[in-house]
């Protein structure tokens, strides 16, 4: 029997059909190998309580800059580290409010109680922050009215 062209082209597709599963069979292999080690849930959550407690350590420190330059009356430089700090703990409702204090005292009210209510967004069931930015937010809303 002889084969005909079609016949040709049919073993011919079938043979670049078994060679692009073979090659792609190896490199779905390979790509698995080189994933390296597998890491347990464990591992992940030290790793986390680790960046936790160094941003943890980081927010600290830079909060007592913060009063070293408050206690100056460098508020520039008090607002300067707070951001670092927020950059470090966005989440942080205390560093917002500490960023609300200092913008009242500079004078920028408005900014003052943008910066309490997004404290207050943030402060969940902490009733006494919730508290003290209210009265923050009156403080700049009475400054403002008294021009």
């Amino acid at each position: 029997m002889m084969m005909t062209d079609g016949d040709t082209a049919n073993k011919s597709k079938a043979h670049a059909l078994k060679t692009v599963c073979a090659l792609l069979a190896t490199v779905l292999i390979l790509t698995g190998c080189a994933g390296g080690p597998m890491v347990s849930e464990t591992d992940t959550h030290g790793d986390d309580m680790g960046a936790t407690q160094d941003a943890g350590r980081a927010v600290t420190t830079l909060l007592a800059k913060v009063e070293t330059q408050e206690n100056q009356a460098h508020w520039e430089r008090a607002v300067a580290l707070l951001e670092r700090a927020l950059r470090i703990a966005p989440r942080n409702a205390q560093l917002w409010h500490r960023l609300a204090k200092i913008r009242l005292q500079q004078g920028r009210y408005g900014m003052a109680e943008s910066l309490a209510q997004k404290s207050n967004a943030l402060a969940k069931d902490d009733e006494a922050l919730k508290r003290r930015n209210a009265e923050l937010i009156d403080a700049a809303r009475r400054a403002v009215a008294a021009g």
